[in-house]
């Protein structure tokens, strides 16, 4: 049985694997696009489309996120203009690259490698910080304690919409 030209176990495991992936990373408050290409380049996906869906995974997840910042009031549009003129041309000069690799039938490999590579860096790059900045010694710290009580009226309506909830197990901490 198929719905919009897929079959219907196929739909679900997108479903389900998109699910988790916004469910996990919502957490982490990233997207989880890094895990699509990947994962649509093992079903056996070519190079192209799994880039090209991880990127639109990308897009959706931050025209939301930019959406809510910017109600928020913490979107510099200064900054905006130009990470987008930088990632225009950035993606422009990858998908020229794919391209190239996938002539030379390379660009499935290359790409994996690049992820691993990629991503191994950006753990590296977490575990060294999580050393550095909780090494135990309060001295060098990065977390600062607050000077004093915060302004209820700096608190967004969100936010205190959460905070009135009461779903036990409750507990506050003392200062």
């Amino acid at each position: 049985m198929e719905l919009f030209g897929i079959a219907l176990m196929t739909l679900a495991l997108f479903v389900s694997f998109g699910f988790m992936v916004g469910v996990l990373f919502g957490f982490f408050g990233m997207g989880g696009s890094f895990l699509v290409t990947p994962a649509l380049l093992v079903m056996g996906y070519p190079a192209r489309v799994a880039v090209g869906s991880g990127m639109a995974f990308v897009f959706g997840t931050a025209m939301i996120a930019t959406l809510k910042h910017r109600d928020l009031g913490q979107v510099d549009y200064k900054l905006g203009g130009l990470m987008i003129v930088g990632t225009t041309s950035g993606i422009e000069v990858g998908s020229r690259i794919v391209y190239y690799l996938e002539e030379l039938g390379l660009a499935s490999g290359a790409i994996g490698v690049t992820y691993v590579v990629l991503l191994g860096a950006v753990g590296l790059f977490v575990i060294r910080n999580a050393l550095v900045n909780d090494g135990g010694d309060d001295s060098s710290s990065s977390h600062h304690e607050s000077d004093g009580e915060i302004d209820p009226d700096a608190i967004p309506p969100l936010a205190k919409r959460i905070q009135s909830y009461r779903i036990p197990p409750m507990m506050t901490v003392a200062g």
